[in-house]
């Protein structure tokens, strides 16, 4: 998505405002597999601030991934937001870590890159379908969430461990 800032240096003109979806699909972040299951829909503005150019989008998306505890896939719905100050790219330049700037050449800022980044920022570390999920049992495997096994599960600090045997053999 190309955005168009060369009305920017009119001085009438403060602020160009823009909306539209990026058709991302699957989202392969190290394994960890992202489907997003509709379009990502953003919508934003470039404002002028002095000299400076700043830009802000609201990002709405809806995504299905495998959850972490009980490896059932869940869809969720989220919104996140990408800011930053616009800087026409020179080659000579460091490339900003920060993620506080965002570059563009010419006259023409193209977000998508950005855009799909603030989302993989913005997701959780450990997927979780809801955070009351129980998980899998670690004995039989059973969904813990749809239905509770008979397994016995002795939560025993291993560091205790040697104090238990030691009652038992009293």
């Amino acid at each position: 998505m190309k955005i168009n800032i060369s009305d920017l240096r009119d001085k009438d003109v403060d602020s160009i405002t823009f909306e539209g979806e990026i058709n991302e699909g699957l989202l392969d972040i190290n394994g960890r597999e992202i489907y997003f299951v509709e379009p990502i829909k953003y919508d934003g503005a470039i404002y002028k601030a002095g000299s400076d150019k700043i830009v802000h989008v609201n990002i709405k998306y809806t995504y299905k991934e495998i959850c972490g505890r009980c490896l059932d896939p869940f869809i969720k719905s989220d919104t996140t937001v990408l800011s930053g100050q616009l800087t026409k790219h020179h080659d000579d330049m460091e490339e900003d870590e920060t993620g506080d700037v965002i570059y563009y050449e010419e006259d023409e800022v193209n977000l998508t890159d950005d855009i799909v980044n603030t989302i993989v920022l913005s997701l959780p570390m450990k997927p979780l379908c809801s955070e009351e999920c129980k998980g899998i049992c670690p004995s039989c495997g059973e969904n813990l969430n749809r239905k509770k096994c008979d397994c016995v599960v002795e939560d025993v600090d291993p560091r205790l461990a040697i104090l238990k045997d030691l009652i038992n053999d009293n």
